[in-house]
């Protein structure tokens, strides 16, 4: 379908990027530009770097310590999950921020040194990475952007008039879903050069985990202390203000009163940690926090939950835990600011969206319990969506789509 120009399909419809799958660009040289190497990137890489059309360079603006990876995490840590390994990468070691630029030349050397024949710049969230824009126009035949922001919240002026300038320099823009692909169309990207490659998740790799891991169900569930009548809603990211962790707190206590049997799990670590506590003690809320999770633990955060739910708020520009969530048999409730939740959610099949406070949030979660018999099958539904639709294979089709169509 065309939805306001923009190439889309239907929940029920065939793959982001459907169509052309089989189809090859002849060979590219590929290089992206990336701030640090990512957990949820990789598996991307490493999969282009295997295809026979692409010549995949990743040039990463810098690396990160412990110290650093543990920002906002509340401890140090590195991610437990291969992030180098399998394709070709240079990082150029450029210090955070504004006092990146003194890595400028570099870039600007290593553009000229590579001569791509496309250039994907993923995003432009601070300096050197927003200066790679115009720089991939000069270097090679094709300037991509692939960038997560969307729609959903208002900006300033200046800030709208500081997209369409960043911008106006690339050929074309992968769109990781529905209102990121609207942001772009609004910020003066043509429709016809922007093609949908929904975000996803190492799909593969957490399946192999629920397998692994199912028979542990009840025993997950019995060390949370909930029975087989109990209701587990599950939580995971950061415990900061903008996830609303809270929200989902209140809303708990709302069906408490109510004497619906609701538990919550709380995976992950972050400052409202304490807060979450106390405020659960007042209002009679049983609630397992997990701590923080390491990418081979994360099937902790979903298995053995009824639901999953997200209430963040604009600032989620998309919430990649609500396709791990989806991937592992989940039906989600999430909040209409969260960027994922046009795409991922089929309202009553896969789950729900939900508009507001406490109140919307409980509203949800009350008719969740009510129904909760088909709650199974909404996960199931819910993971067939996420694996067919949201998949590294779906982003390669869409980035062939877009080369493709650039070309021609």
């Amino acid at each position: 379908a065309e939805a306001g120009g923009v190439t889309d399909v239907s929940p029920q419809g065939d793959a982001f990027g459907a169509g052309t799958g089989g189809t090859t660009v002849g060979l590219c040289r590929l290089l992206v530009v990336v701030t640090h190497p990512i957990q949820y990137f990789s598996p991307w890489w490493r999969h282009l770097a295997a295809q026979p059309d692409f010549d995949l360079t990743v040039v990463y603006l810098r690396e990160l310590d412990e110290a650093m990876q543990g920002v906002g995490f509340g401890q140090r840590f590195r991610w437990d999950v291969p992030l180098r390994e399998g394709y070709r990468s240079i990082v150029l070691g450029a210090p955070p921020r504004w006092r990146a630029l003194v890595k400028l030349p570099l870039l600007i050397a290593t553009l000229r040194r590579l001569r791509p024949d496309a250039v994907l710049v993923t995003g432009w969230q601070e300096p050197l990475l927003a200066l790679a824009l115009p720089l991939s126009r000069w270097a090679a035949p094709l300037a991509l952007v692939r960038g997560e922001s969307n729609d959903l919240r208002p900006r300033q002026q200046i800030a709208r008039v500081a997209h369409r300038a960043m911008l106006a320099f690339v050929h074309g823009a992968l769109a990781i879903g529905l209102a990121n692909a609207r942001f772009f169309r609004n910020a003066g990207v043509p429709a016809e050069r922007i093609v949908q490659a929904g975000y996803f998740v190492e799909n593969e790799r957490l399946l192999a985990d629920l397998e692994a891991q199912e028979r542990h169900r009840a025993a997950v569930r019995g060390e949370e202390g909930a029975t087989d009548s109990d209701f587990v809603v599950a939580f995971c990211g950061k415990l900061v203000p903008f996830k609303r962790p809270d929200l989902l707190l209140e809303a708990a206590g709302l069906l408490r009163q109510e004497g619906v049997p609701i538990r919550l799990r709380y995976a992950g670590s972050g400052e409202l940690r304490g807060e979450l506590e106390r405020r659960a003690a007042e209002l009679g809320v049983a609630v397992h926090f997990t701590g923080f999770l390491n990418q081979t633990q994360m099937w902790r955060a979903y298995l053995g939950a009824d639901l999953f739910v997200l209430p963040s708020t604009a600032q989620e520009t998309w919430g990649l835990v609500v396709n791990e969530a989806m991937v592992f048999g989940l039906p989600v409730a999430v909040s209409d600011q969260v960027g994922s939740g046009e795409d991922l959610v089929i309202e009553g099949v896969t789950g729900w969206r939900f508009s507001g406070g406490a109140d919307a949030l409980a509203r949800t979660l009350r008719q969740a319990w009510a129904g909760r018999d088909r709650l199974p099958a909404m996960g199931k539904a819910a993971q067939n969506h996420v694996l067919r639709n949201y998949s590294i294979e779906a982003a390669t089709r869409g980035l062939r789509r877009l080369i493709e169509g650039l070309r021609t």
